[in-house]
C-alpha cells in the first residue's frame, strides 16, 4: 500500500480553502444601508394586492369584432377570386382550394393583425 493519503471519490474534490470563518477585514466593511443584527426577527412584510385592471370598454369590444369581421371577409374574397382563377367546378375542388390557400392566408392575416398591434 501507499503512503499517500487517501483521495475523495471522484466528483467532490476537497475544497483547499480554509474554513476557519469570515476572514479579519470583514468588520471594517461599513454597510449604513443594512440594519444592526438583533436577536427578534424582522417584522414581515405586507404586500399590496394586485391593481385590478378594467375591463375593456364596450367599444374596445366592437373594434376587435369589427376588425375580425373584416379580416374574415378579406380572406373569403382572396380565397374566391383564386378559386375563379384556377377554375373550380365543383365543390371538393372548391373546399381543396379553400384549405390550400385559405390557411396561408389566415396566417398572414393573423401575423399582419399581431405586428399592427404591437408597433402601437
Amino acid at each position: 500500500m501507499s503512503d499517500d493519503p487517501p483521495r475523495p471519490v471522484s466528483g467532490q474534490q476537497s475544497d483547499p480553502r480554509p474554513a476557519a470563518g469570515a476572514p479579519a477585514w470583514w468588520a471594517a466593511l461599513g454597510r449604513p444601508d443594512l440594519p444592526l443584527d438583533s436577536d427578534k426577527p424582522a417584522a414581515p412584510l405586507h404586500v399590496a394586492p394586485p391593481a385590478h385592471t378594467p375591463a375593456p370598454s364596450r367599444s374596445f369590444r366592437a373594434i376587435r369584432w369589427r376588425t375580425l369581421a373584416f379580416n374574415l371577409a378579406v380572406l373569403a374574397v382572396a380565397v374566391l377570386i383564386i378559386c375563379i382563377g384556377i377554375g373550380v367546378v365543383s365543390v371538393s375542388a372548391f373546399l381543396t382550394a379553400a384549405l390550400l390557400f385559405g390557411v396561408p392566408l389566415s396566417v398572414a392575416a393573423i401575423t399582419a393583425t399581431v405586428v399592427a398591434r404591437r408597433s402601437r
